[in-house]
């Protein structure tokens, strides 16, 4: 019985544990989220808190969130928020945006991994994302990378663009349907991306 009751702890230690806070400035000086990337553990917090005197409107918007967790859609109004507060309880990859600053680069993401389970997330899937996902008339490409080189392809496998620069995809003239970005380089990946109208 002693065992048990040992086993049975050792389980449930990670899920008693204090959680941490994470904190995530909101900046107005170059539209950022800083950190830009973040690895927490399941159970802790995300705060969002301004870096400067707010000065613009903001949201923190959630677009790429793994199944099952909650969404959040909060528009920062200053000066009467002060912080935003979210704690998943789910394990991935949650990417985020400021809606109104996308073409800024208002881009972010964390990664929640279960350090319970010992499973760890593939934190890769932070180094590039495309958003909005699907898209109708323009794609953002997010890095870490200062430098990207990519190709574009059509669901058949056309080439369609090829690129070291060029983030902001303009979709105006690429018919509806599935494309792939292939990344080339170090950590090639390869990317999926639907245009619809």
């Amino acid at each position: 019985m002693k065992k048990l009751l040992i086993i049975i702890g050792l389980i449930l230690t990670p899920y008693f544990a204090k959680s941490t806070i994470h904190e995530i400035k909101v900046w107005d000086g170059y539209m950022e989220f800083l950190p830009a990337s973040l690895e927490i553990q399941l159970g802790d917090t995300i705060q969002w808190l301004p870096l400067d005197f707010p000065t613009m409107v903001h949201t923190i918007t959630s677009t790429n969130i793994p199944a099952g967790a909650d969404s959040f859609d909060e528009i920062w109004q200053a000066p009467a928020d002060t912080f935003f507060q979210y704690v998943p309880h789910v394990a991935g990859l949650y990417e985020y945006v400021c809606t109104p600053h996308i073409p800024n680069g208002m881009i972010a993401s964390f990664n929640v991994v279960d350090g319970a389970a010992g499973i760890p997330i593939d934190f890769m899937e932070s180094e590039v994302f495309l958003y909005p996902n699907p898209a109708k008339q323009y794609i953002w490409l997010v890095s870490s990378d200062h430098h990207l080189e990519y190709n574009i392809y059509s669901y058949n496998g056309t080439l369609v663009m090829s690129s070291e620069t060029n983030r902001y995809l303009d979709l105006s003239s690429y018919k509806n349907g599935s494309y792939f970005i292939e990344i080339i380089g170090d950590k090639p990946k390869v990317l999926k991306f639907n245009k619809i109208d």
